[in-house]
């Protein structure tokens, strides 16, 4: 039987680089870089349609969260022209038996700490796979699962395929996730490749900064004051760079954690995690929601210890939080908070929203604000902790949204890679990351089959802006060493990479 054999019959719509993709890949190791809303999974499913027709064997499909396991096993359901129960489906939350079962299936779609644990457990024989996939490959780097999968792989005649809208922007993470693949080659579209642009819609960039109030401004003004003299007792002792504390880097203090641990004073250790708290403190006002700032001052009143004594203590601190309460008792909120409310009441009851929020409190506020206001919204959190969604609560949450049940979503990380919300026309970032795979996943998500829009909500001078700032800079040379090595390999069909001629070349 041929490869098209094994696809139904219209279960796919026929997009000639989705077909050249697979084909290139062949029998090699390879890393497929595909926007997002273009269909790296129906490239997935050719690929395992033409291993199926060469060597008949068996697939092990990987995403790194159950929501996504469960998705890419309803499509391939749908798209395979294969015998009832030949697709299955095992996460975490499947009972040790059921999944000795599923694992004997013809394709499997897993998370991969589950794959790792139950080879461990010898539930799992990767020797009887002949095809590996590594959904959202970008995370293949220092300890995450999928390096270990990988290695368990590693022997035998398995092809690896790596699937991802971005590789990372360094060099060095490239080349490790390519080691970890073994891969021979760098398959890559972007938004300007020719056999692309026809199925591109238009994404609308809407950056509102917004105003800080002087009682904010003063009370981060405090926040950072003592910050900055913590970070400074660290630098004294020459555990991270005097530049690094003025600039009040939160990143080259971790980077330094294990050297302040090992080589500081007692005064160092305790400015360290001093530190870590106050960063934490800061994003919390600046980013979240003035209600997350004092729920969190009121944490480490209440908690014992040293730290969080000399926290409650401090007069500057103090005051920052007698002035973020005395708002809230007064009934104001966070700039961006109205600011999202004010966005919520214009949409139209065809408008489908996506809110992304870091934290589980904030979308769990923005979540309370919306219904007491008879706004229909539902929320998409991950697992962990008591209030954390199952694995069907999160299925069922995405198919309500996209059947139009809610009309707005409030996310956490887990929305942002790999959802398929075709009818999401927008998407706001309540917060900023500053990552910009995750920022192009965040904004993949709207602008799938029609145009779409995305609205960031930034407090000027804050954390938000600087990670706007660090996104910007990064997305200008998003995978450049990915697009000479893409050029250095043509494939079928395609032309090399075009020039870019800005950031909105790249991120659509």
């Amino acid at each position: 039987m041929s490869a098209e054999g094994f696809i139904r019959k219209g279960a796919l719509e026929e997009r000639l680089y989705q077909q050249e993709l697979a084909r290139d890949a062949g029998a090699s190791n390879a890393i497929i870089v595909l926007p997002t809303g273009m269909g790296k999974t129906a490239v997935a499913a050719l690929i395992i349609a033409n291993r199926l027709a060469s060597t008949g064997g068996r697939t092990l499909f990987l995403a790194p969260t159950r929501i996504l396991v469960q998705q890419h096993k309803e499509f391939l359901e749908k798209v395979l022209d294969l015998p009832a129960g030949s697709v299955a489906a095992v996460t975490g939350e499947d009972d040790i038996h059921t999944r000795g079962d599923a694992w004997s299936a013809k394709i499997v779609c897993a998370t991969p700490q589950i794959a790792v644990q139950d080879v461990k457990r010898s539930l799992l024989d990767v020797s009887l796979f002949d095809l590996l996939i590594l959904d959202e490959v970008h995370r293949a780097i220092g300890d995450h699962s999928y390096v270990q999968i990988s290695e368990l792989f590693r022997s035998g005649d398995v092809q690896r395929i790596g699937l991802t809208a971005t590789l990372p922007s360094e060099r060095q993470k490239i080349e490790e996730i390519k080691g970890h693949l073994s891969a021979e080659r760098i398959l890559f579209r972007d938004y300007e490749s020719d056999d692309i642009k026809p199925y591109v819609h238009d994404v609308k960039v809407d950056v509102r900064l917004l105003e800080s109030p002087d009682y904010m401004k003063r009370a981060s003004l405090l926040i950072r004051e003592v910050l900055k003299e913590k970070l400074a007792n660290i630098a004294r002792e020459n555990l991270m760079p005097r530049a690094a504390a003025d600039k009040l880097s939160f990143k080259e203090m971790m980077r330094n954690r294990d050297s302040i641990m090992a080589k500081g004073s007692w005064n160092a250790k305790l400015s360290y995690f001093f530190a870590a708290k106050l960063f934490n403190l800061e994003k919390m006002l600046e980013t979240q929601s003035y209600k997350a700032f004092l729920s969190y001052f009121e944490r480490v009143r209440d908690t014992k210890g040293r730290v969080n004594s000399m926290i409650v203590k401090e007069p500057r601190l103090k005051e920052a939080y007698e002035l973020i309460n005395g708002a809230v008792v007064a009934g104001l909120e966070q700039p961006k908070f109205e600011a999202l409310k004010g966005l919520i009441a214009e949409l139209t009851p065809q408008d489908r929203a996506l809110i992304f929020a870091g934290y589980r409190e904030t979308v769990d506020y923005i979540y309370r604000t919306l219904s007491d206001r008879g706004i229909s919204a539902w929320i998409l959190i991950g697992k962990q902790g008591a209030t954390g969604q199952r694995q069907e609560e999160q299925v069922k949450a995405v198919d309500m949204f996209r059947k139009g049940k809610y009309r707005v979503l409030i996310a956490t990380q887990i929305g942002e890679e790999g959802l398929d919300i075709a009818e999401c026309n927008l998407v706001v970032f309540y917060d900023n990351v500053a990552s910009a795979i995750r920022y192009v996943q965040r904004r993949g998500r709207t602008g799938r089959r029609k145009e779409g829009r995305m609205i960031m909500l930034i407090v000027k001078d804050t954390v938000d802006e600087a990670y706007y700032r660090v996104v910007q800079r990064k997305l200008k040379s998003l995978s450049t060493y990915v697009r000479q090595l893409a050029s250095a390999e043509p494939t079928t069909g395609s032309r090399p990479p075009a020039k870019k001629k800005g950031l909105d070349s790249f991120i659509g």
